[in-house]
């Protein structure tokens, strides 16, 4: 089989896609986020197809003739609802920032595409992936609801995993190269079901965090869902602040994992109430191996919260660090409970 040169040369491979690191979106330069958006432009906006000519980029983006409108506005209209639910959301819950600024103006798909790259493309980091959460919500908004009803001769397994991979299917092909753009850029943020999450190995990231996030999907875990969401964003504040909150709300989902599995409710238990009676249950693993890994993770979890959570005073505040060490035990403590 014929291979490219790259694959016969580590060090070429090497040169043509180098390792950045882990940044931040606001560490980018200004040409790397326009060739960010060119890449993923065909999520956005419908316009490959017609082949225009790129070379006339920025005049289209700054021209306010009406051709232009025709020529670069979605063709699908989901891509138009999707851009306009966005920036819509966005213009309603940051007025003070003001990021919509032409929608704010005029209510018009045309305002809306100028704002969504506006934003994309020159505002701060937080605002784009906020962006980006509302386009995701606004994609699976649009399948909320399954298109048919379970046949009675299909299993209930059956009917679900189709149902899940139809629900998902647009989501997930959105979230498979925006994933793939951002790791050749180097950025900090991974995009999963439950949101944008800490950039990890990629192994750790496949692994461990999409599966139990993936298994976290019923409604009755909506309590811890919303916990890890908001551990998520505090982590990505990037501040000292934002790390102890992050330990707190990341310790707090996995304590309300915990009530949900035994208790079938979250706010009753503690953790080492919580664990024994779960183990008794047959709830929780019990076997040697998994009472070390328990003992071990639940006694780093209660230090972190303790000396550098918001939960008690702190002691220090948190680094990146602590934050990520508890995201990940966190991850592997849930995972280890499912294991039956």
């Amino acid at each position: 089989m014929f291979k490219p040169w790259s694959e016969n040369n580590p060090e070429v491979q090497k040169m043509l896609k180098p390792d950045l690191g882990l940044r931040q979106w606001d560490n980018l330069s200004g040409e790397q986020k326009i060739l960010i958006w060119r890449h993923l432009e065909i999520h956005f906006f419908n316009i490959d197809k017609l082949g225009y000519d790129r070379d006339d980029y920025n005049h289209r983006f700054t021209s306010t003739d009406f051709h232009f409108y025709q020529f670069y506005s979605p063709l699908i209209n989901e891509k138009r609802e999707r851009i306009n639910y966005a920036v819509a959301t966005v213009n309603r819950k940051y007025k003070v920032k003001n990021y919509a600024k032409n929608f704010i103006i005029n209510y018009s798909h045309f305002s809306a595409c100028i704002d969504f790259h506006t934003v994309f493309t020159k505002a701060e980091g937080d605002a784009v992936l906020e962006l980006l959460s509302y386009y995701c919500t606004a994609i699976l908004l649009e399948r909320k609801n399954f298109y048919r009803e379970k046949d009675e001769k299909e299993s209930l397994v059956e009917f679900q995993s189709e149902k899940e991979k139809w629900q998902y299917e647009e989501f997930d092909n959105f979230a498979e190269d925006i994933n793939e753009v951002f790791t050749d850029f180097g950025l900090n943020v991974h995009l999963t079901r439950n949101g944008f999450i800490p950039k990890q190995d990629d192994k750790i990231t496949k692994e461990i965090f999409e599966p139990v996030l993936a298994s976290l999907k019923d409604s009755k875990w909506q309590e811890v869902n919303r916990l890890l969401s908001d551990a998520f964003s505090e982590y990505r504040e990037n501040t000292p602040n934002g790390y102890s909150s992050c330990v707190t709300h990341t310790v707090a989902a996995v304590e309300a994992f915990l009530q949900i599995t035994v208790r079938g409710i979250s706010g009753e238990g503690d953790f080492a109430g919580l664990i024994s009676e779960g183990q008794r249950k047959g709830l929780i693993p019990e076997d040697i191996f998994t009472r070390e890994i328990f003992k071990t993770i639940v006694s780093v979890l209660m230090k972190e919260r303790k000396e550098t959570g918001d939960a008690h005073v702190k002691k220090s505040y948190a680094t990146e660090k602590n934050a990520k060490i508890v995201l990940n035990l966190s991850m592997i403590f849930i995972q280890h409970c499912q294991i039956k």
